[in-house]
């Protein structure tokens, strides 16, 4: 059933292997777990009871998760809306399925003639369904798959995407150690927005995460878009005038900062080991695209905590992009057994 599973998750949405920055897909990347928020915005190798990590990591699913619920909303920027539900079923011991819906709500905008006066109103809006399915390999290895439909209404246009995510992770509970490849954004668009089709933003990850043995403590290191060396932007550009010529130069960034760039660090404190954490990250990428060279501020910051009232489990996070942009999240995660169910 699995082998069919990804045999589908692979060749269904006709796999491309190509990098695409400029797309109108993003969405697709966009996480609504506060756990994650709050640790850089993407975590891909923790290996626990929270079903919140598997939406984009299908290979952390796995028998502890069984039953589980949880729900998220996220206030993102210029009042834009994300909320999810996803939920997590185990069929024996080595198999467990995971499904999930997303929906953003972009607001509602003018629409205006060339000289601004406004004519009309129209919404956006995005819904992604997820559909997942985890395999125990044994020697601490798990195998996961996932399916993603996206459906996009922009105003007038209309766009539906397939893709998938692929992952696999090893798990040394011994050593408190968990190691994760990720394969992301799989897939291309079933129906496009216009007559030019877009590809997806496909990229691979590493991901590794350790909790010490004599500190409650754990931290997370994940390495993104490794299909791609320099993921810089244009509009951020480090530009000097010559002293002899006046002439504009453009300095382009060093290796050490291109390297940088495909770093996230998590953090994650359990203080005393009681129903209480503590978060933190720092996504270098969106630090050195969104911040301001005229003053300090803490783009690309993120922190939050999480603690459990009788069985259920509130996180919060609070991400800082830009210095007009600081994004708060919400996330509730508990089981159905709880209630009897």
């Amino acid at each position: 059933m699995l082998r069919r599973f990804i045999i589908i998750s692979i060749f269904l949405p006709n796999l491309l292997f190509s990098q695409i920055q400029n797309t109108s897909y993003n969405s697709l990347n966009l996480n609504s777990s506060s756990r994650i928020l709050s640790m850089g915005g993407s975590v891909n190798s923790i290996m626990d009871n929270d079903i919140s990590l598997t939406l984009i990591t299908p290979s952390l699913l796995n028998k502890e998760m069984d039953g589980q619920i949880s729900f998220n909303f996220v206030d993102y920027v210029s009042d834009i809306n994300f909320i999810s539900f996803h939920f997590a079923k185990k069929l024996n011991n080595n198999l467990m399925i995971f499904s999930g819906i997303d929906a953003i709500n972009y607001g509602k905008f003018d629409a205006t003639d060339e000289v601004g006066n406004t004519i009309s109103n129209f919404n956006a809006s995005q819904q992604i369904a997820t559909f997942a399915m985890s395999k125990y390999l044994g020697q601490d290895f798990t195998l996961g798959s996932n399916i993603r439909l996206l459906n996009s209404y922009l105003e007038s246009y209309h766009s539906v995407v397939l893709s998938s995510n692929i992952s696999t992770t090893y798990n040394n509970k011994e050593k408190s150690f968990t190691f994760t490849l990720l394969f992301k954004n799989i897939g291309r668009p079933i129906k496009s927005y216009t007559s030019e089709k877009e590809d997806l933003p496909f990229e691979i990850q590493l991901g590794l995460s350790k909790y010490l043995k004599y500190l409650p403590f754990r931290y997370s290191l994940v390495l993104h878009h490794l299909n791609v060396y320099d993921i810089s932007n244009d509009y951020n550009l480090n530009t000097i005038y010559d002293p002899l010529t006046n002439q504009l130069i453009v300095r382009d960034e060093t290796v050490a900062k291109k390297l940088l760039r495909h770093v996230i660090l998590g953090a994650e404190l359990n203080p005393f080991k009681k129903n209480l954490y503590l978060r933190a990250g720092f996504n270098f990428q969106r630090r050195e695209d969104l911040k301001l060279n005229s003053s300090f501020n803490m783009s690309g910051f993120s922190f939050g905590l999480g603690f459990s009232i009788k069985k259920i489990q509130i996180n919060y996070a609070r991400s800082s992009y830009h210095s007009s942009s600081m994004i708060n999240s919400f996330s509730i995660v508990t089981n159905l057994s709880n209630f009897g169910l």
